[in-house]
């Protein structure tokens, strides 16, 4: 849906802004039009039909995928449980467990839907339900003339009034929305986008505390379980995310505000006295001035040493070798660009302290 996922400059996001996570997020559905239906449910016979697809493809218009009552049972916290929704909607689990704070939730097995209900999934449904608890998806809340499962094999129903025939117990909003349905605030189409989850806010409750029996005294000094939120950012996350945006061919492109060294300072010959001398000093005297900064003296090539410092993405490189030396200078490059320009010795790191602006303060 709208901002889930990073958008470039032809992807913008619309113009209400409408951005959520697919377990918080809703659509604008078109009203029905269903008529005045029957007076009563009618059974009919539906022979090996196991699936919604199944009853659409045989029974037409009637039992399209949107006029069926699809029912799911589910046990939550030790309890069945039958969820409705519209036959073409898929179920969020996590809304499921939001609306009813269940600290256990598993799809019921075949056995114990068949005593409880009568029937095996295919032929499933709510009508004339009254053990169970029963919660129903806001997408069918007034909705007439609906196809759903007798609790009979191999029979359904038509004309089902929902709210007529269906004792609903708790009404809620289940359903995972699709791409191209419209905004709730705007109406244009959503999308859905992978994204990275990089901080979240979770309002728990006492689902958790119930489960481990974690409690308190109360005002009354009665036992109660605690009342738990979750506030949290992921550090890995974070770091995933600002890879995936800052990045090129080259490997990372670290912003100067999260990279991990400000500068590297690379010394071309790392074998020559006076290349060593000079980039030690750099590195000393950048340190001095506040800039994260790291040395690269390995005994390899300039090339691959190079090629490091842009996979690694640290943000600036000082390159000390033996022809800038001879005119008293060293290349300062900025990984994001590539550009390189030369600088005299002794005004490096007045140079990286403009490009850098004020240096974070040292980690201890």
């Amino acid at each position: 849906m709208p901002g889930r996922g990073r958008r470039g400059p032809d992807r913008p996001l619309p113009a209400c802004g409408y951005a959520a996570n697919v377990e918080r997020a809703t659509s604008r559905l078109p009203e029905a039009d269903d008529g005045p239906g029957l007076a009563a449910p009618e059974p009919f016979d539906t022979p090996g039909v196991r699936t919604i697809g199944d009853l659409a493809a045989g029974f037409g218009a009637q039992a399209a995928a949107d006029r069926q009552i699809k029912t799911l049972v589910y046990v939550l916290d030790g309890r069945l449980t039958l969820v409705l929704l519209r036959g073409d909607h898929a179920l969020n689990e996590q809304k499921l467990v939001d609306a009813t704070g269940a600290a256990e939730l598993r799809p019921a097995h075949p056995d114990e839907i068949k005593e409880s209900l009568g029937a095996f999934p295919g032929s499933l449904g709510a009508v004339g339900v009254t053990g169970p608890p029963v919660l129903a998806d806001e997408a069918l809340r007034g909705r007439r003339a609906m196809v759903t499962g007798a609790n009979i094999d191999d029979v359904h129903l038509r004309g089902v009034d929902v709210e007529r025939d269906i004792a609903v117990g708790t009404w809620a909003d289940l359903r995972e929305v699709a791409a191209g349905e419209p905004c709730v605030r705007c109406g244009e189409p959503l999308l859905v986008e992978r994204a990275i989850e990089v901080g979240h806010i979770f309002k728990l409750g006492d689902r958790y505390a119930r489960a481990l029996g974690a409690e308190v005294l109360g005002p009354d000094g009665e036992r109660v379980p605690l009342v738990m939120g979750s506030y949290g950012i992921g550090i890995e996350r974070a770091m995933a995310t600002i890879v995936e945006v800052h990045h090129d061919d080259r490997g990372i492109v670290w912003p100067v505000a999260v990279a991990p060294f400000t500068v590297a300072v690379v010394l071309a010959q790392p074998g020559d006295a006076e290349v060593t001398a000079a980039g030690e000093s750099l590195y000393a005297a950048l340190g001095a001035a506040g800039v994260e900064v790291v040395i690269d003296d390995r005994d390899e090539r300039a090339g691959v040493k190079f090629r490091d410092a842009e996979l690694t993405g640290i943000p600036y490189r000082v390159t000390v070798g033996r022809r800038g030396l001879a005119d008293g200078t060293a290349e300062i490059t900025a990984r994001a660009t590539g550009d390189t320009v030369k600088a005299p010795l002794d005004e490096v790191v007045a140079r990286l302290r403009e490009k850098i602006g004020r240096p974070r303060e040292k980690r201890v």
